[in-house]
């Protein structure tokens, strides 16, 4: 596994693993319509976002996004058939260990209220 910094060559691929995950499930056309393009993720690199990739035989696998303008954990994806193996662990915390360099006083998350799936 190798985890690294995402790029805007990863936009793509990971939008692709997001609307593959298990739980928290969005069609492509779902994540359109709430403004999840490639260029509003380019553009939220640029300014206030930052993200991380985890690569197994140099494919994403998983991604992760933090958003230091709102101190909001934006997003952790993984494959479901990669789960298990640490890699949202991973991600997680390199996306925390970010917002608290970048200043953020507390950290937050959205979840459903639906407590049979997992945050």
């Amino acid at each position: 596994m190798n985890f690294r910094h995402m790029n805007a060559v990863d936009i793509a691929r990971c939008i692709w693993v997001r609307t593959k995950v298990r739980e928290n499930h969005f069609s492509p056309e779902a994540l359109a319509n709430a403004g999840i393009t490639e260029e509003s993720v380019l553009q939220m690199l640029g300014t206030t976002h930052h993200g991380w990739v985890c690569e197994v035989d140099e494919k994403i696998v998983g991604f992760s996004m933090g958003n230091k303008a709102t101190s909001e954990f934006w997003v952790v994806a993984v494959l479901p058939q990669y789960e298990g193996r640490g890699i949202g662990r991973k991600l997680t915390e390199l996306t925390q260990e970010w917002l608290w360099a970048a200043g953020c006083g507390e950290i937050w998350l959205w979840t459903s209220p639906d407590t049979s799936t997992r945050a």
